[in-house]
């Protein structure tokens, strides 16, 4: 088995990061307490839930778009279909001045959180032709 090189960047979406460490917005008391444990992961990549989150669709309200430094992915968690997740992304795009990084995920159940397969796929095939770099929660 072979060991992952530290000294090799990790290039995502035509970007290299240092960190390959991906680290999540939800669970945390406030954005104070997420911002300090952001700063902590090292981490330089962060996945906002867009529906549960201000990422800017909310002036005047706290948010998560604090440092620079950090890419924001976006993410679909809360929908269900993919139509919504389709319109989720597209307002991630025009909110983050036409990022095109987003992590897809359509759900097919509210308690275990299992991906629906199908609506995935349709959702998928529609921001790949509207040029989005998608990364999919999905099953085998």
């Amino acid at each position: 088995m072979s060991q992952a090189r530290s000294d090799k960047p990790f290039v995502l979406a035509g970007r290299s990061y240092a960190s390959r460490l991906l680290v999540g917005t939800g669970k945390y008391k406030d954005l104070e307490e997420t911002r300090l444990a952001i700063e902590a992961s090292g981490a330089e990549i962060v996945t906002v839930a867009v529906r549960r989150s201000n990422i800017g669709q909310h002036p005047g309200e706290p948010n998560l778009l604090g440092p620079e430094r950090y890419t924001i992915l976006p993410n679909t968690a809360g929908c269900f279909d993919a139509q919504d997740a389709v319109r989720t992304c597209r307002l991630a795009r025009e909110l983050l001045d036409g990022h095109t990084l987003v992590k897809l995920e359509v759900l097919a159940d509210q308690k275990t959180l299992f991906p629906n397969v199908i609506e995935t796929l349709k959702a998928a095939e529609v921001l790949v032709k509207e040029g989005f770099d998608v990364m999919v929660y999905t099953s085998d």
